[in-house]
């Protein structure tokens, strides 16, 4: 998730993010941009991210390094390093949020 305050430089820093992985013998199988989305719960005192959802196949002693990159990018508000199982499909994009009106009627 990157600081939404970057917005203007966001292609070189997903430049330098690829750019790291590529350093580090990572090969990036898939690339997804999830656009600017409301977060969770504050973060660094923002309310809002853009999300990108990589998955990449990489040497097991070299995640120690890109986790250590993430962490200290300024523009990273937050990451999940997941190592996934080959034989599973990876997860798709999210379903768009979905706002319900107010329920009018009565509960069974």
């Amino acid at each position: 998730i990157l600081d939404p305050d970057y917005a203007s430089e966001e292609q070189e820093i997903l430049k330098r993010i690829t750019a790291n992985i590529q350093r580090l013998g990572g090969r990036i199988v898939r690339f997804d941009d999830w656009s600017q989305r409301k977060l969770a719960y504050s973060i660094r005192k923002k309310d809002k991210g853009h999300y990108f959802y990589i998955v990449l196949e990489m040497e097991n002693e070299k995640v120690p390094a890109l986790d250590k990159f993430y962490r200290t990018y300024e523009p990273v508000l937050r990451h999940m390093l997941v190592r996934i199982d080959r034989k599973k499909k990876p997860m798709e994009r999210p379903p768009e949020q979905v706002i319900f009106d107010e329920f009018e009627g009565e509960y069974a």
